[in-house]
């Protein structure tokens, strides 16, 4: 594996249908959470005959599994976002194409810096 990214983020991309990752940090304060982004290129409207709820299993059981077995930079959260629809479909937050799947981990799970 190359060490210009986190483990995590290497094994997540390596899942069909992930095109990007990346980490987002929100500060407030002395306070840091940091978020695992994943760009998907399917539908996360379950309604879509674009949908793959496998796939999303796999990105969060990658996600929690690698988190767990490392021991470093704190990450907060799992946010999945369909790239889907957006770039042929400007009405696409309108149409929920654009939605995003986000999962909360203990705060004690960790991942080595990007």
């Amino acid at each position: 594996m190359s060490q210009d990214k986190a483990m995590v983020r290497e094994l997540v991309e390596r899942i069909e249908g992930v095109t990007r990752t990346y980490f987002e940090l929100e500060m407030k304060g002395r306070n840091r959470k940091k978020t695992l982004v994943v760009e998907v290129n399917f539908d996360l409207d379950s309604n879509s005959s674009h949908y793959s709820r496998a796939k999303i299993e796999s990105i969060e059981d990658t996600f929690t599994t690698v988190l767990r077995e490392e021991n470093s930079d704190v990450v907060s959260k799992l946010k999945i976002v369909s790239r889907a629809h957006l770039s042929t479909d400007k009405s696409a937050n309108a149409t929920g194409h654009g939605a995003t799947s986000t999962k909360n981990v203990p705060t004690d799970v960790r991942s080595s810096p990007n």
